[in-house]
């Protein structure tokens, strides 16, 4: 787990700890503004997003991390799904109208509706940048959407969160490490529940 730790994106962060937290505390909300204005831009860009989640668990703590970045996912993704389905909807299609994972997503909504969008927020089986697009390009509202990407995320949003909060506070100790298992195990957890579930689910669909 420790050498998982030190070639991790985390590692980085963790390098730069308190070069970052300063500059939020100098600037204040125009920090935490900045902060979002980055996650939105580079969740645009199609940039994995727990970097940045990462970073906000180790600049803002667990609870105003958690907050911050739920909102900067949510805000990020809806713009996406908003940029996909009134602004680069034509040229998504010649780009990815083929696209298998694009197909999927669209077959996915059309045949079991919300729930498809829930188990592949919960499931990673498309990367959530590229899911945000292609959400875009299907018949799903867009306030359906919004919400439910909002909640889906918030289990990860928080464990990764969680997790670099303490890494940052306290380095790497039995203490912590026995923590960050426990947090995988209950990601793995929810992730078999939430599989198994919908499984049945769209079984009788």
């Amino acid at each position: 787990m420790i050498i998982l730790l030190h070639n991790s994106p985390l590692a980085d962060v963790l390098s730069h700890v308190e070069a970052l937290q300063q500059w939020v505390s100098s600037h204040g909300w125009w920090g935490v503004l900045a902060y979002i204005f980055l996650f939105v831009i580079t969740s645009l860009f199609l940039f994995p997003g727990s970097v940045l989640v990462i970073a906000g668990g180790v600049v803002f703590g667990v609870f105003y991390g958690t907050i911050i970045s739920l909102f900067a996912a949510t805000l990020a993704s809806s713009l996406s799904f908003l940029v996909a389905r009134y602004l680069g909807r034509a040229w998504l299609l010649r780009r990815f109208g083929g696209n298998q994972k694009f197909e999927q997503i669209e077959r996915g909504i059309q045949r079991y509706g919300v729930d498809f969008l829930i188990f592949t927020r919960l499931i990673p089986l498309f990367p959530y940048n590229i899911q945000n697009y292609a959400y875009g390009l299907t018949a799903i509202s867009f306030w359906r959407y919004s919400v439910v990407s909002c909640l889906t995320i918030l289990p990860g949003t928080f464990i990764f969160t969680f997790m670099a909060s303490e890494l940052a506070e306290q380095g790497i100790t039995l203490n912590v490490t026995l923590k960050l298992f426990l947090c995988g195990l209950l990601l793995f957890v929810l992730t078999q529940i939430t599989r198994r579930v919908f499984s049945k689910r769209f079984a009788k669909k």
